[in-house]
């Protein structure tokens, strides 16, 4: 198939648990007070994660747009005052998605409709985030290396049929085998980013945004390079833009629509026009955080109708020791509950439920003087947390949290 590579490389090995915590106490270390927050550190970022954890989609990844990305002014105070968000390339998209993962913030994706896509008797929930699940993962014969995620190779096989159909022009066909794809990989961002592109084809936008939001909510979408190589002539592409654009001129208040405008022009490079149609969806969806990223990556400069209030934690008054935080601590906030076990061989386990529904995250940990925890999932995000003592408790405050969240109040068990 023209434009697209169907090799699929070997995944490299992951480095051991000591090595990945040496790496995460080295940034923690790196401090460059005078360092601009808008220059991310090399090899960490959007680019390097997924590079990392989605290589068996060689040459089209999401996460690829390439905006000089740089922290809007309402929430510079953040990167001004921890560094460490600057160390570990962390944007607004993935302190969103570290939030999500840990359960620290709420998640609501605004174009859910009641229906529900059921493919196999497996439901697709656009109500929840993407995220990374350990059931997802496969241990290695050491069980001091850290879980690598495997793809099925049956999901994959799918996929490259879901892709030589779209290719084909065949978009019913190229959505039933991705949807099949998916019960085996559900929280394949790639998957469900060709899923969107493929409602689009078919004009199914309030569909094609529902699924689109879960996708860019993860981060940023797929370049023009990977995008136009998966049709056969640029002129198709055209034709369902226009189609697209006739829409949004018929229905000016249609948020699906625009929601989906605005990614096509981001991905082909129209910023300008992008802009445009972000700023009539701030305007009607106000409080939507993914909307104001993506307007604030075409337009640094573009007026937010309500911006981030400066909420920071207190800073703890006297330093923090790793042994200090050995052990299992547990607490509830809205009716969610969460334990974290800090093991002292450097990893932990992170559990948050809420009734029936629960989600696990395991990775390595570390915390510095200042009483900044990093943890690193076994997918590569990372969770920065300013923790202090008070009152016997623990006090957990995600670092980069734009909603003023309550911390969360540990106890050890």
């Amino acid at each position: 198939m023209p434009g697209l590579d169907g090799g699929r490389p070997d995944r490299p090995n992951r480095p051991s648990i000591d090595d990945r915590r040496a790496s995460l106490n080295d940034r923690l270390d790196q401090r460059p007070g005078d360092r601009h927050p808008a220059h991310n550190r090399p090899g960490y970022g959007w680019d390097h994660w997924y590079d990392h954890h989605y290589s068996h989609h060689q040459h089209w990844h999401h996460g690829s747009w390439h905006h000089p990305w740089r922290p809007p002014t309402c929430w510079n105070y953040w990167w001004n005052r921890y560094p460490a968000l600057t160390a570990f390339g962390l944007t607004t998209w993935g302190i969103n998605r570290v939030g999500w993962a840990f359960g620290y913030n709420n998640y609501y994706n605004p174009y859910v409709t009641p229906s529900t896509v059921i493919v196999d008797n497996s439901v697709y929930d656009y109500s929840q985030p993407i995220i990374m699940a350990p059931d997802e993962t496969t241990l290695s014969s050491n069980p001091t290396d850290a879980p690598t995620a495997q793809v099925p190779e049956l999901s994959l096989t799918t996929f490259d049929q879901a892709r030589n159909d779209f290719y084909a022009g065949d978009y019913t066909a190229a959505l039933k085998a991705t949807d099949k794809a998916l019960t085996e990989s559900p929280n394949d961002a790639v998957m469900h980013e060709f899923r969107a592109l493929t409602l689009f084809a078919l004009g199914q936008y309030q569909e094609s945004a529902a699924t689109l939001y879960a996708v860019l909510s993860v981060g940023p979408g797929w370049d023009w390079t990977t995008m136009i190589g998966l049709y056969p002539q640029v002129d198709i592409y055209t034709e369902q833009l226009r189609e697209l654009e006739q829409f949004v001129t018929d229905n000016p208040d249609d948020s699906a629509g625009l929601l989906v405008l605005s990614y096509q022009y981001i991905t082909a490079g129209h910023d300008e026009a992008a802009a445009t149609e972000l700023e009539r969806l701030v305007a009607l969806t106000p409080a939507d955080p993914v909307a104001i990223q993506l307007l604030l990556s075409v337009d640094p400069n573009a007026k937010i109708p309500d911006p981030p209030k400066e909420v920071l934690p207190p800073q703890p008054t006297a330093k923090i020791a790793n042994d200090q935080l050995y052990g299992s601590w547990s607490a509830d906030r809205d009716g969610r509950e969460f334990e974290m076990d800090l093991k002292e061989d450097g990893t932990f386990s992170w559990t948050y439920s809420q009734g029936d529904q629960s989600q696990e995250v395991t990775g390595v940990w570390d915390v510095d003087d200042k009483g900044i925890l990093a943890m690193e999932m076994n997918d590569d995000g990372v969770m920065l947390a300013q923790v202090l003592f008070k009152d016997g408790r623990l006090d957990f405050y995600m670092i980069g949290d734009t909603e003023g969240t309550p911390p969360l109040e540990f106890t050890k068990e």
